[in-house]
C-alpha cells in the first residue's frame, strides 16, 4: 500500500503542476501576397541551448496547424526548399501568449544580402567523417547533472552503476578531455564529477588498437568538447554528504584553465555504495565477483544487475592532473591519483552440480574482506620537431599494495538430501606491484595527402609479489575418513619483460584508395616462481614439491599485414590480412624440461562503413585474432587456493584462434526525435582455451585448461525511441536474443552446455521543464540445456521500474526512482522479488543556485539484494550477495565558477 500511494502521489504532482504554455499559428503567402504555398516548415528553436521543440508544415492552403509550447525565447524559422529561409526572434511574455505569423512572404533565393546575420540551428546528433557527434544542450538534464547523467540521455548509449560506457554495442575504452587523458585511463573521474553544462559536444569514435595483441583492431573513444567560457578561470565543486552515524559520501573537484593550461584537483572519501570499486579496479585487483555484472546480450557486454554495488565498501581517492603547451610545438599532460580501497563482502551460493550417474548439491557461506592501496602516474610529451613530424613520449607507472582476506564454508550435500563432508576455508594474502611502461611513438605526415609513416616503440616492466597463508578443515559425516586439516603458506614472484616495436605506412594510391602496410615483433619473457610449505606441527617447514614451480617462458612474434583502403564521401571500404608466427619456449626450471612451439597464423579482417547521412549510419566488421594463453595456465603447478576446487597448469596449450563479425545500423532524426538501432553479433573459436574437469567421489573438481573446438555465440538486438500523441511523450524499447555454445569436458567425457536467451524491454517517458518521468518494464528469459544432464530448466526475470524528476515552487526539487525484481525458476531459496525505492529532496540557495542542500533516502523499504544466476559447464550457480539496506544521507553541494553565473541547467523559478 505504501508504494502504490507513493507512485500515485509523485505521478499526481507531476501532471498536476502546469506550466504557462503560448500558441503559434500562421500562414504562408507567394510574392503577391496570396495565400499559398505548402510544404513549408515552420520550426521553434529554444535560443538557449538551440533545442528544436515543436513545428509543423502548411497544408495545401499555405496553413500552418497551431501549436503550444512552454512559455520561453524561441528562435521561430520558417523555410522552405525553394526559397531563402526568414528567421523570427520570439520572446513572449505572461500577456503575450499568442503569436499569428500571417501571410509570411519568403525572400527568393536569387536575392543578394548585403549583410547576413545567421542564427545556427545545430542537429542533436550527426556525423561528422567517422566521429558521431553529439550536441550536449540539445538534451536536456537535470539542474546541476554530471556528464555521466548526460551521457545516459543520449541516443544508444548506456552507462551502468559502476561507470562503465557502452555505445551501440561496444564498450567505451577511454574518456578524453578536449582530446586529451583526464586522470589516466579512468574514465568516471571525468564523467561522474565534470558538469554537464562544460561540455559543448560528445564525439564518439574509434582509432587503431595499440596493443596488438587484444585481438581488437580498434578501441572505442568518447571525446568530451569543452565549451570555450569553460575554459576561462576556474569551476568546480564540494560536495559532503552524511547520516551522522555510520555513512559518508564526500567529494571535491577543482579545476582551472589560463590558456592553454588545465589544472585539475579531484578528491573522493566516501564510505557508500556509490563509490565502491568501479569495473576498471575490480577487474584489475581480481575483484570481479563484487562488479555485481549480468552479460547484456543486447550490447555483447556485461552490465550490472541493480544500481547498488556489493559489499560494504570505503574509499578515498585523490589526485591532480594538469595539461599545458609552451610555445606552439611543445604539449605536456601529466596526472597522478592515490586510492585506497576497502570493501567488505557476504555470499550465498548454491551449486547445482550434474554427473552422468549422479548430482549433488554445494552450498557455500563466504566472506571477503580486500584492502587495495594504488599510486598511478601518467605523463605524455607531445614535441612537433617540423610542421610533418611530431614525436610522443608517454611513460606510465603504477604502484600497488594490497591485502585480501577470504572465508569460505563449504557443505556437500547428495541427491538424497544428506549431508555428506563440510569444508571451512580461510585464507590470506598480501601482494605488491609494480607496473611501468613508456610508449615512443613517432608519427611522419608528407607533402602527399593520406601518406603516412608512424614507427612506435614500447618497452614495459611488470613485478608482482605474493605471500598467502592457505587454511582448511575438512569433515566427514558419511565415511570412514577422518577429520584432517591443511595448513600452508605460499610465496609466488612473477617478473615479466616485454618490448614492442611496430612501423606503419600508409601510401595513397589515388584519391579514393590507399595501401596501409604494417610491420611489427614483440620479444617476451614471463617467470613465474611459487614456493609452497606445509606446516610440519611446530613451523613451515615443510617443502611442498608438487604445489611448487619454477616456470619461465619466451615468447616472440612477428607480424606482417596489409590493409587495401576504399574511402569516398559515404563509404569506407577496407580488406586486409596480417601473416603472424609465434616462437615460444617453455622451460620448468624445477623439473629441467623444456618445450619449444611454433605456431603460424593468418589473420584477415574486413570492414564496410556506409555513411547514409548525417543522422545514420551502417557498419560491418569482421575481423580474426590469436589469443595466447596466460602463463598460470600454462604453469604445471597444483594451485590447492580452493581444496574443493584445484586447478593444475597445461604447458601444452596452443593459442586459440576468434573469428568475430559484428553488424551495426543506427540511425536518428533530429525534427521527429526518432532513433532506431539493431544489430547482430558472432563470434566462433578454434582451439579454444577451455576446461577438463574431473570429480571425485567426495565432490572434489581438478580442472586443467585445455584446448577445444566447437565453441561459439551469436546474439541480435534492435530497440529505438519515439515520440507519440503530438510529442505528449516518448516511448523506448529494446529486444535482444543470444545464444551461446559451450564445450567442456567433465570426467572425460564430452559435455556441450547450450544457453539460448530472450529479452524485451518497454518504456515510456515524459520530459517538461520543470518534470521528467520515466517508467519501464523488462522481460528476460533464459533456457539452459547440458548434454551431461536433462535437470537444467527454464528460468526467468521480470520487472519494472520508474524515475521522477519534479520541480516545485521556492526553488525546490524532488527526486526519486523505483526498480521492482521478480526471479523465478531459480533453486530454493533464491526465488526472490524485491523493490528498490530511493528518493530525495533538494533546495537550491544563493543568487547564482549554486548552493544545493538535499535530504536523501537510499532502499526505503529494506529489501535490497544482488540476486545472480550463472550457467556453466555442468553446473548451476545461484549468488546471493550482500548489500547495504536502508540509509538516508543529509547532503550539501557548492557549486562556483569564476564567471559568477548561475548555472545554465533548464532550472525551473
Amino acid at each position: 500500500m505504501v508504494k502504490k500511494l507513493l507512485v500515485l502521489l509523485f505521478l499526481f504532482l507531476g501532471f498536476c503542476y502546469k506550466a504557462q504554455t503560448i500558441k503559434i499559428s500562421g500562414n504562408m503567402a507567394d510574392t503577391a501576397g496570396k495565400q499559398s504555398l505548402p510544404n513549408a516548415l515552420l520550426m521553434a528553436i529554444k535560443f538557449s541551448d538551440s533545442t528544436l521543440v515543436n513545428f509543423s508544415r502548411s497544408n495545401t492552403n499555405g496553413i500552418f496547424k497551431p501549436f503550444k509550447l512552454p512559455v520561453d525565447t524561441y528562435i521561430v524559422i520558417i523555410s522552405h526548399p525553394s526559397f531563402n529561409d526568414k528567421t523570427y526572434l520570439l520572446v513572449p511574455s505572461k500577456i503575450d501568449t499568442v503569436f499569428n505569423f500571417k501571410n509570411v512572404i519568403l525572400p527568393q533565393k536569387s536575392v543578394q544580402l548585403n549583410e547576413v546575420e545567421i542564427v545556427a540551428y545545430k542537429e542533436k546528433m550527426y556525423y561528422k567523417g567517422d566521429t558521431l557527434q553529439f550536441t550536449a544542450d540539445s538534451f536536456k538534464v537535470q539542474a546541476n547533472a554530471s556528464v555521466e547523467d548526460l551521457l545516459k540521455k543520449l541516443p544508444g548509449v548506456k552507462v551502468d552503476a559502476k561507470g562503465k560506457i557502452t555505445i551501440q554495442g561496444k564498450t567505451v575504452d577511454q574518456v578524453l578531455v578536449d582530446g586529451d587523458e583526464f586522470f589516466g585511463t579512468d574514465p568516471t573521474i571525468a564523467t561522474k564529477n565534470l558538469n554537464a553544462n562544460t561540455v559543448e559536444t560528445v564525439q564518439v569514435f574509434e582509432k587503431k588498437n595499440e596493443n596488438t595483441e587484444s585481438g581488437d583492431e580498434t578501441v572505442k573513444i568518447v571525446n568530451l568538447k569543452l565549451k570555450e567560457d569553460s575554459k576561462k578561470g576556474y569551476f568546480g565543486k564540494v560536495s559532503g554528504a552524511t547520516d551522522f552515524n555510520k555513512f559518508y559520501e564526500n567529494d571535491v573537484l577543482i579545476n582551472k584553465f589560463k590558456k592553454q593550461q588545465k589544472l585539475s584537483l579531484f578528491g573522493l572519501f566516501a564510505n557508500t555504495p556509490k563509490n565502491a570499486f568501479d569495473w576498471s579496479e575490480a577487474n584489475k585487483y581480481g575483484l570481479s565477483n563484487e562488479t555485481n555484472n549480468n552479460y547484456d546480450p543486447e550490447t555483447n557486454t556485461w552490465a550490472s544487475s541493480n544500481a547498488s554495488g556489493t559489499g560494504v565498501p570505503q574509499t578515498l581517492k585523490s589526485g591532480f592532473y594538469i595539461n599545458d603547451k609552451y610555445g606552439k610545438n611543445t604539449k605536456v599532460n601529466a596526472d597522478y591519483t592515490f586510492n585506497q580501497n576497502q570493501l567488505v563482502t557476504g555470499s550465498q551460493i548454491n551449486t547445482q552440480f550434474f554427473l552422468q550417474d549422479t548430482s549433488y548439491t554445494n552450498q557455500q557461506q563466504l566472506g571477503n574482506k580486500a584492502q587495495i592501496q594504488s599510486h598511478k602516474f601518467n605523463f605524455k610529451l607531445t614535441q612537433k620537431l617540423d610542421s610533418l613530424t611530431e614525436l610522443t613520449i608517454k611513460p606510465k607507472i603504477n604502484y600497488n599494495l594490497g591485502n585480501n582476506a577470504d572465508f569460505k564454508t563449504d557443505q556437500f550435500i547428495s541427491k538424497n538430501n544428506v549431508l555428506t563432508r563440510q569444508t571451512s576455508i580461510l585464507n590470506s594474502n598480501t601482494n605488491e606491484t609494480i607496473d611501468a611502461n613508456v610508449m615512443l611513438k613517432l608519427n611522419r605526415n608528407f607533402m602527399k595527402k593520406d601518406r603516412n609513416l608512424n614507427i612506435t616503440y614500447q618497452p614495459s616492466y611488470y613485478n608482482a609479489q605474493t605471500n598467502s597463508n592457505l587454511n582448511t578443515s575438512f569433515n566427514y559425516y558419511q565415511n570412514q575418513l577422518p577429520d584432517s586439516a591443511l595448513l600452508q603458506k605460499r610465496t609466488q614472484l612473477n617478473h615479466k619483460e616485454e618490448h614492442t616495436a611496430s612501423i606503419t605506412y600508409t601510401e595513397p594510391l589515388n584519391k579514393k584508395f590507399k595501401l596501409e602496410t604494417s610491420v611489427g615483433v614483440t620479444y617476451n619473457k614471463n617467470n613465474n616462481n611459487r614456493t609452497t610449505l606445509d606446516f610440519n606441527g611446530q613451523g613451515y617447514d615443510n617443502f611442498n614439491f608438487t604445489q611448487s614451480n619454477n616456470f619461465k617462458n619466451l615468447r616472440v612474434v612477428n607480424r606482417v599485414g596489409t590493409k587495401l583502403i576504399y574511402d569516398v564521401k559515404k563509404y569506407r571500404i577496407s580488406i586486409g590480412s596480417a601473416f603472424r608466427t609465434i616462437y615460444q619456449e617453455n622451460i620448468n626450471v624445477t623439473k629441467n624440461q623444456k618445450l619449444n612451439q611454433t605456431f603460424r597464423n593468418i589473420l584477415p579482417s574486413a570492414s564496410f562503413i556506409y555513411r547514409i547521412n548525417q543522422g545514420s549510419n551502417l557498419t560491418v566488421f569482421y575481423n580474426s585474432s590469436a589469443q595466447q594463453p596466460e602463463l598460470q595456465q600454462m604453469q604445471p603447478v597444483v594451485d590447492n587456493t580452493d581444496p574443493n576446487r584445484i586447478t593444475i597448469g597445461n604447458p601444452n596449450l596452443k593459442p586459440q584462434f576468434n573469428n568475430n563479425i559484428n553488424v551495426n545500423y543506427y540511425f536518428y532524426k533530429g525534427i521527429t526525435d526518432v532513433h532506431f538501432y539493431s544489430g547482430g553479433q558472432y563470434s566462433s573459436t578454434n582451439n579454444e582455451i577451455n576446461e577438463k574437469t574431473t570429480f571425485d567421489t567426495q565432490g572434489k573438481s581438478t580442472t586443467t585448461p585445455i584446448n577445444i573446438n566447437g565453441n561459439y555465440n551469436a546474439n541480435i538486438w534492435c530497440g529505438g525511441a519515439f515520440p507519440v500523441f503530438k510529442r505528449l511523450f516518448k516511448i523506448n524499447t529494446n529486444l535482444s536474443s543470444g545464444f551461446n555454445n559451450n564445450v567442456a569436458y567433465i570426467n572425460d567425457v564430452k559435455n556441450i552446455t547450450q544457453f539460448f536467451d530472450v529479452g524485451q524491454n518497454l518504456g515510456v517517458e515524459k520530459q517538461l521543464d520543470y518534470l521528467d518521468v520515466s517508467i519501464i518494464g523488462s522481460y528476460s528469459y533464459n533456457i539452459p540445456k547440458q548434454t551431461i544432464s536433462t535437470q537444467s530448466k527454464p528460468y526467468y526475470t521480470y520487472g519494472v521500474g520508474g524515475n521522477l524528476m519534479l520541480k516545485l515552487p521556492k526553488k525546490f526539487k524532488v527526486n526519486a526512482d523505483g526498480n521492482y525484481s521478480n526471479n523465478g525458476n531459480r533453486a530454493v531459496g533464491y526465488n526472490i522479488n524485491y523493490f528498490i525505492l530511493n528518493a530525495s529532496l533538494s533546495k537550491t540557495f544563493l543568487k547564482n543556485e549554486n548552493l544545493i542542500v538535499s535530504a536523501e533516502a537510499y532502499d526505503i523499504l529494506n529489501q535490497n539484494i544482488s540476486n545472480q544466476r550463472e550457467i556453466a559447464a555442468n553446473k548451476i550457480i545461484d549468488t546471493k550477495t550482500q548489500i547495504i539496506k536502508r540509509y538516508f544521507l543529509a547532503r550539501v553541494i557548492f557549486k562556483f565558477n569564476s564567471n559568477k553565473k548561475k548555472e545554465e541547467e533548464n532550472d525551473f523559478n
